[in-house]
């Protein structure tokens, strides 16, 4: 389902669009104008929700890869990083090492070995590296001492901005209950604009929105739900 049938899905949920009235065909339908931009915010703020969940199978990628060379101490990670998946370590498969963490972060390196910045070696540990702005970076100690390839899991980016972008789902049961969560979240905003701080507070009241969302973590789970609660006697 692409974003622009999910934003026609939300308008006929919400009586946006009734009978034969026409569907949008892209955002820049100037007869919907202000009301299109409510459902983008919608149903990119519900995006936002089920990746902070991590609830999207589509997030991980296999493909990060890093390129280390001597004497550089920093670089950065993918353009569409949004955090480690799993448990956060760089694998270097030519020398069959696994690089993790390094325990307290830059301010407890800083402390522990004060050489850190130019210690070299080969790079036994890797830390988050502050202040970049446009890419999250990764400092290693020592510092490279010559060149590796390092590879990574991540969890990539799956917002969505172009009319034609395709919602991040597998099927159609999970495109029509995430509008639905998107379409409850739209009708508050849309009713209300004013109090769009406390949309939090009412969706999490809301019993639709609630179900809706049970039901699309059922539906990605890609298992059985469980269907009993309590201990089960072996």
């Amino acid at each position: 389902m692409q974003f622009v049938d999910a934003v026609n899905r939300i308008f006929r949920q919400n009586g946006i669009l009734r009978g034969d009235t026409d569907t949008i065909t892209t955002f820049a339908d100037t007869a919907h104008s202000s009301t299109i931009q409510i459902a983008i915010f919608a149903v990119e703020n519900e995006l936002v929700e089920l990746v902070s969940d991590r609830l999207l199978p589509k997030e991980r990628s296999t493909s990060g890869s890093l390129s280390l060379s001597a004497s550089t101490r920093t670089y950065s990670l993918a353009t569409d990083f949004t955090r480690f998946y799993g448990t956060p370590h760089f694998y270097d498969a030519t020398n069959g090492r696994e690089i993790f963490e390094y325990k307290g972060g830059l301010v407890k390196l800083q402390t522990d070995i004060y050489t850190y910045a130019t210690q070299s070696g080969y790079p036994n540990e890797w830390y988050w590296e502050p202040g970049n702005t446009t890419y999250k970076q990764v400092g290693f100690f020592p510092v490279p001492d010559g060149t590796y390839t390092l590879t990574y899991d991540y969890e990539a980016s799956v917002l969505i901005s172009a009319y034609t972008d395709n919602l991040p789902f597998h099927n159609d049961e999970e495109n029509y209950t995430f509008c639905e969560m998107a379409g409850r979240r739209f009708k508050f905003m849309f009713e209300d604009t004013k109090n769009e701080a406390d949309i939090s507070t009412i969706l999490y009241k809301d019993l639709t929105y609630k179900t809706a969302k049970a039901r699309l973590m059922n539906l990605l789970k890609g298992q059985n739900p469980s269907r009993s609660y309590g201990f089960v006697l072996a």
